[in-house]
């Protein structure tokens, strides 16, 4: 489980500040390579580039809704992907 707003920088420790990846994606995320929108979709850095692994492992799930909890409660919460898209994500 990766944590959406960093706990150092006040995130809680709490499923709709959460998201569950693989260890390459969570990595992603961390550096800021991969965000979400507002919509839940995937955003992918445009930094983010190289051969036809890269395509398949980041670019294929570009702008695709990303897998929610049933609990609309336990969606990511907006306060937290802000925090995210603008501290940690590069265009």
């Amino acid at each position: 489980m990766l944590w959406i707003k960093w706990k150092q920088f006040g995130g809680p420790c709490t499923i709709n500040n959460g998201l569950a990846l693989c260890a390459l994606h969570h990595s992603a995320f961390d550096m800021g390579a991969i965000s979400i929108d507002d919509n839940m979709k995937l955003l992918v850095s445009s930094g983010v580039n190289g051969n036809q692994m890269v395509e398949q492992l980041f670019w294929q799930f570009s702008n695709k809704v990303i897998g929610l909890p049933k609990n609309t409660k336990e969606h990511p919460k907006d306060t937290f992907i802000h925090w995210h898209r603008e501290q940690v994500f590069k265009l």
